[in-house]
């Protein structure tokens, strides 16, 4: 019965919907009439009814004991303030979980930016990918001391011990980046570090993996497109 499953979504068991069905179609009944009409076997049916007199929704009285349903109007008052309350809890408490989940995106700036660059290299346990314009010798000397898989792209990438360098040829661009160290690293495809380098040091820290996904997704087309312009140069 449709009316059956609707009441079921508002937190009725099935045993509960079907016997106050019942009552209201029926009126007044006791525990014996009750499951002959609903179907609810007669040993269950006691304890149905005691939840629905509990809940409020059900009177019962006499000996042998008789039961006897709200009006319909009364029902779904009492269901409709629930809801509501319930809607309430909900609005209240739900945005807290959501805010834990918040992706924090930090920005740092001068001497912090080293000091991050540092610590996630030295934490990275898998793999760091990058692309940098040009590596200065303060991020080279802090990347070598990477325990990892080390893949760098850059003007100088080969510069860098360990690396495995794939690095733009385009020489007359090349000086006009030595002055700067822009660009991207991915940690564990969980940290990421854009960096901008130049007379001013910046640089946005996330630690989404989400981030570093969409981070990676930049780096894998430029670094497939350097790897094949390798192989086919050889």
């Amino acid at each position: 019965m449709k009316l059956v499953n609707k009441l079921k979504a508002f937190g009725f068991s099935d045993y509960e919907a079907r016997a106050l069905t019942a009552l209201l179609s029926q009126g007044e009944m006791s525990a014996k009439e009750i499951s002959l009409i609903s179907g609810i076997p007669r040993t269950s049916v006691y304890d149905v009814m005691d939840s629905l007199v509990s809940k409020g929704f059900v009177e019962a009285y006499g000996k042998p004991r008789k039961f006897k349903a709200l009006q319909s109007d009364e029902i779904i008052k009492i269901i409709s303030e629930r809801v509501n309350q319930d809607l309430e809890f909900i609005k209240k408490e739900l945005p807290k979980f959501e805010s834990a989940k918040i992706e924090e995106v930090r920005v740092y700036r001068g001497d912090l930016v080293l000091e991050k660059l540092k610590e996630f290299t030295e934490s990275a346990k898998e793999s760091i990918y990058g692309m940098l314009s040009y590596i200065h010798d303060d991020v080279k000397a802090i990347l070598e001391m990477a325990r990892c898989k080390l893949v760098l792209m850059s003007f100088n990438a080969s510069t860098v011990r360990n690396a495995e360098a794939y690095e733009f040829t385009r020489k007359e661009l090349m000086e006009e980046h030595k002055d700067y160290c822009n660009g991207m690293l991915v940690f564990d495809d969980i940290k990421t570090i854009f960096m901008f380098k130049g007379e001013n040091v910046l640089a946005i820290v996330s630690e989404s993996p989400v981030i570093a996904m969409f981070a990676k997704e930049m780096l894998n087309p430029l670094l497939e497109s350097l790897k094949k312009k390798i192989k086919n140069e050889r």
